[in-house]
């Protein structure tokens, strides 16, 4: 459930219109709409607006824009940097064909709009929904299998150029290196999720969760796997897509990282697996197998993937922690009582891990779900 934000509009237009006015190569900016949500997202918070400015020729310049900040109040990650996704967008953008929007300004300190945040340019098409999912209603779900198919093989497609950019030689390394956690590759991305696990559960036990962490440190098959930029949240609904089906926009960038191209794989599949089974949905006659998406993004990568499974576990272990965090949040903001900390540990996405794993499910499945009047049931 997004949480209730209180916003000073008027206040903020003026704030962002006199910031932008002390940029680089903009005079006379003027910040012509600002649509401010009532609620925020779970990672960051999105803004739509559009600007009208001077170049430094003097030329009148009007655009769509998007602003995306930090959350207030809680945070879903341990850490947030936005000039970090920031630089992912503009280093994409520079490195390969990957659809990114352009980004333009990045403001780090918060004396602006409350929050660290970025702007880009705003594009217009169609975003996959997670709620409802895309799997059980919306414009996905009501395509033909062969628009079906397009957008879910182009958005591998995506992934695999992703996947190919030489992340040493355009510098990824510089901005997105964690030494706190191991050296960079999946050692760091495993030494991450220890300490997020241990930040979110504060103090309560995650069985499943632990359970595939001995069994990943104890599996971990990536000594010998080449180290590529991961998006770190590749899924349908981080893309947009233009009316053919494919991508015209990959976003979402808070957990990119570097590692096996194999996570974002992985994180792909299950999280589609996730969506559908794992929620009740039958899966969409135009989406592959899991084969034939190995397969698919072998031939768009033009290299083998290795040990699928395992990586459909990391993906599944990542996204029970997040949960972990979705948890805490409800809890704090008063969606759901104390009494159910449980769904921590015991929901769809951790009898998925668990089945990943072939081990028992943590008790009977439980589901949360959102009523026609924005309630939160768990059942």
């Amino acid at each position: 459930m997004p949480i209730p934000q209180a916003r000073d509009e008027a206040g903020m237009k003026s704030s962002l219109a006199n910031w932008l006015n002390t940029q680089p190569g903009v005079t006379d900016a003027e910040v012509l709409e600002l649509d401010i949500p009532e609620a925020s997202g779970f990672s960051n918070e999105t803004l739509l607006g559009s600007l009208r400015w001077k170049d430094t020729d003097g030329v009148a310049c009007e655009e769509g824009i998007v602003i995306r900040m930090r959350p207030t109040d809680y945070a879903i990650f341990p850490e947030y940097n936005m000039a970090v996704q920031y630089r992912c967008l503009q280093t994409v953008g520079a490195n390969s064909s990957v659809p990114v929007p352009k980004v333009k300004w990045v403001e780090n300190s918060g004396e602006v709009l409350g929050q660290p945040f970025f702007i880009m340019e705003r594009l217009f098409g169609r975003v996959p929904s997670d709620q409802p999912p895309y799997f059980q209603e919306g414009f996905v779900k009501d395509a033909t299998p062969e628009q079906q198919r397009t957008l879910y093989v182009s958005s591998l497609e995506a992934m695999a150029n992703l996947h190919n950019i030489d992340w040493r030689k355009a510098g990824f390394l510089e901005f997105l290196d964690q030494p706190q956690h191991g050296p960079a590759g999946f050692q760091q991305q495993l030494g991450y999720y220890r300490h997020y696990i241990e930040w979110a559960s504060q103090g309560h036990p995650q069985p499943t969760v632990e359970a595939a962490m001995e069994w990943l440190t104890d599996n971990d098959p990536t000594a010998d796997l080449e180290v590529v930029l991961n998006w770190g949240d590749a899924r349908p609904s981080n893309m947009m897509y233009g009316d053919d089906f494919r991508p015209i926009g990959v976003f979402d960038w808070e957990m990119a990282t570097l590692g096996p191209k194999e996570v974002d794989l992985g994180w792909f599949i299950s999280m589609n697996e996730w969506q559908s089974r794992w929620n009740g949905f039958e899966w969409l006659p135009g989406f592959l197998s899991l084969d034939e998406t190995v397969e698919c993004y072998e031939k768009a990568a033009g290299k083998p993937v290795n040990d699928i499974h395992y990586f459909m576990v990391w993906g599944s272990l990542r996204f029970c922690v997040v949960m972990v965090q979705i948890v805490n949040m409800q809890i704090q903001y008063g969606a759901i009582p104390e009494e159910a900390r449980s769904y921590q540990w015991n929901n769809p996405a951790t009898h998925q891990l668990a089945n990943y794993l072939g081990i028992d499910p943590p008790g009977d499945l439980v589901q949360m779900s959102q009523t026609d009047e924005g309630e939160i049931e768990i059942t």
